[in-house]
This record gives C-alpha cells, structure tokens and sequence, in this order.
C-alpha cells in the first residue's frame, strides 16, 4: 500500500469487530499514511471488516463485497480487501471469495493488532468500546465463533488499562466491556478469574464516568461480581446477560451449561442485591426440537420475569454450527409466528416498565439531536448504546453531545421516554 493511499473501510458486526477496525486503520495510518475517505467513490481501495455470525450478518457482508467488486469493474476504485469472519468461515468450507484482492482472516491479524497499544486511531465519540477479551471456550451448538475466533483470548490488564486512559484523555465518558465472554476475562493469562480487579481498576481512572458490562453468561455471575457492580459507584447497574431459552431440554441441546432453576436464582440474586439493576437478554426461537409447549414456557417466563430489554432471534441453521445436523429442524413460517408472538409481549412489558421511571430524574449522557422530533437524544444509565430505546428531552438549550445532563422523566412514547432537564 503506497503513501497517501485513499481508503474506504466499512467495519460489519459487532463491538469487537469495530474495536478491531480502529486498530487495522490506525496500522495503516502510522505505517503507509493512507487517507480515510467518508465516500466509497473517493476511494482506491475499500476494505471490509466481515460478520459471519448468522445468515443476515454473511449476506450483509457479502452484499458489500459484490458491491464493491461492481465498482472496482468500473475502475472507479482499483482494489477490494476483505477481512474478518466471514474469510475464516470460507477458508474452513473450502470456499474462495472471488475477485478480491486480499483477504484475510480474523487469526492471522490478532496477535499483531494485540501487540499494538491498543490505542484506536481517533477518538471518534465520548463513548467507546473497550474489548477485553476475545474468542470463547464454551460449547454452544447454535454458535460459530469459537470456529471463527479461536480460543478465549484475555488482553493484557495493563495493556486495557493503558487504553482507558488514553480514551479518558481524549474526552471518553462511558467505556462498554465487550468479548464473547467477559466474566471469564483473565482465566487463560493469569489462571483465575480477574474481571473484578479489572472492574476495581477501571473504577478509578479519572475521566471515566461510566463503565457497562456487555455480555454475561449467567453461568459466571457470581457474588463477587455482584459486589463489584455495587461496590465500584463507575460501574453501572446494567447487565447483558444472554439466556437464549428457559426450557431445560432446550437449553441442554443448546449445550448451554445451566439449567432454569439457576437461571432464576442469578436474577433474583442480583434483582434483591442491586433494586436498581437494569437487565437485558437475548432469546433464541425456532431452535431445533423446540416444541410448542417448549415455547410457551418461554413466553410464560418472559411474562413473569419482566426483563427491561429483550432481543429476540430466529434460529439460523449454520453449517459450521453443531446444531446444523440436529434432527427436527423447525420450519420458517413457524419461526417467524413465534418470533412475532415474543416480540408483541415484550413489547407490552417495556411500556409497562417505562412507567416506573416517569417523575424520576436520572443522570444522562447527550447523544445528539433528533431533527424529526426536534428534541435532544440522551440516554440514563438504563439504556445502552445502538442497541436500547430513546429518551428524549423538550429544551430551549443547546445541549452538547458528549456532556452530562439530569433528566426528569415525565411521559412514555411507546418504547421511548420524554423528559426535560431538572435543575
């Protein structure tokens, strides 16, 4: 890559990937000086951070690719680089991305991106992803990654420290953990659990306002953390904690190493410990073998529970996956049905939860302004960010993204909150 290169880069899936972005532009920014382009046409060459963590995240990716391929026949860029998972899911099936110029894989770039600082290229918001860990050692029949991201790999705590820092520096208020599996964070490099020192830590970097804990595998929830979130005022009361099903025999052939006793023991340990704890999962509908009493278990158990947040997915048969071969496999249509039907009674159970919060006033971040509603976007430490509803605030003032504001809550908007700024 010559100097003064121009490079479009779209970065696919998750945290992780976004967070492996900002490193690979950083390293091509120090070592060839390229220059980063907001519009593909203004490119000589676009490279793409692939997903291929189910069907919709691999046609996405490979969209991007044939798009772009298009505009390289067209001689309007002269190159196309392809990165990520989706290059590691070819190279295992035997397959080639055709007409590519580069492509390679998640393995071959980890440990050179983790040799770095682990300082992004920019500080591109007040808010910023900090991966500390990667890859994943558990056994879940639905799950690629292991295949695509290797073994669970723990960064360095200083190295993570170091980058708290350096974003605090540059004017980031909230840090959000990410790796497949943070609780287990330290398991591998140091032989116990470390995701509480690391916690403790953070906790005490000037700058830093809030820290937010990104996928818990209830499994690893334990006392100890629950003290941390309690004990470290940074580190908010909001926990991603995936469940993917309730039933029993769902969750065994799920390979998922707990059981819906446990499950309802972790919340209400942490419901009882912390009154305030925020907590969002993600179910899985349309497994195999998932009968319909299976599934009503599980809408009978979301009623119950009432959980803040809730993302529902259809089952996507992958061939890298353990349950591709499994037997029953469920038909589409009937997927889709219960798909809809959990998404309708969660829907009711967020409108009936956002109503605990009306004449409340809740410390918030401002996002930026909503040009439709003509109000600001800010959001309480309840909401995360890209994934979670609104909340928006009716102000005569200018506001500046990236500053702290009090908010009172004073109506529900469907999904959404309305306030105003309490003085």
């Amino acid at each position: 890559m010559k100097a003064n290169t121009k490079v479009f880069f779209v970065s696919l899936g998750c945290d992780k990937n976004k967070v492996d972005s900002y490193k690979i532009l950083k390293k091509y920014i120090d070592k060839y000086g390229i220059i980063v382009c907001v519009d593909v046409h203004d490119a000589d060459i676009a490279i793409i951070n692939t997903c291929a963590f189910i069907r919709d995240a691999k046609s996405e990716s490979e969209k991007y690719i044939r798009d772009f391929l298009e505009l390289k026949k067209k001689n309007i860029i002269k190159k196309v680089l392809v990165l990520g998972c989706l290059v590691k899911e070819y190279e295992i099936l035997g397959k080639k991305i055709d007409g590519v110029d580069f492509a390679l894989s998640f393995d071959k770039y980890f440990e050179e991106l983790n040799g770095m600082d682990d300082r992004v290229f920019d500080i591109l918001s007040f808010s910023s992803p900090l991966k500390i860990s990667d890859g994943c050692d558990k056994n879940c029949s639905y799950c690629i990654i292991p295949r695509l991201r290797g073994r669970y790999k723990s960064n360095k705590l200083e190295n993570i420290l170091n980058e708290a820092k350096y974003l605090a520096k540059n004017g980031v208020k909230e840090i959000s953990l990410v790796g497949q599996d943070i609780l287990n964070y330290g398991i591998d490099l140091y032989k116990e659990k470390k995701i509480v020192t690391l916690l403790n830590s953070l906790n005490e970097i000037s700058g830093i306002e809030w820290i937010r804990l990104l996928y818990c595998y209830p499994e690893e929830i334990d006392d100890d953390l629950i003290k941390a979130i309690k004990d470290n005022k940074k580190v908010l009361h909001y926990i991603d904690m995936p469940l993917q099903h309730i039933n029993n025999d769902i969750l065994k052939h799920m390979h998922r190493p707990t059981t819906k006793e446990k499950i309802i023991e972790k919340i209400t340990k942490l419901r009882e410990e912390i009154s305030d704890i925020v907590i969002r999962t993600t179910f899985i509908v349309g497994f195999p073998n998932e009968t319909d009493d299976n599934f009503n278990e599980l809408l009978d158990f979301v009623k119950r529970i009432k959980f803040d947040k809730v993302g529902v997915f259809k089952y996507s048969r992958e061939k890298l996956s353990k349950s591709y071969d499994f037997e029953n496999q469920i038909d589409e249509n009937v997927k889709e049905k219960r798909y809809k039907e959990l998404i309708d009674v969660q829907k009711n159970i967020v409108i009936e939860n956002n109503n605990k919060y009306i004449g409340k006033v809740y410390k918030s971040i401002v996002e930026g302004f909503d040009i439709k509603k003509k109000m600001y976007v800010v959001r309480p430490y309840f909401n995360a960010r890209d994934i979670d509803d609104k909340v928006y605030v009716e102000t005569v003032k200018n506001l500046i993204s990236g500053t702290f504001i009090n908010v009172k809550i004073e109506k529900v908007l469907g999904y959404d909150l309305v306030g105003y700024e309490d003085k």
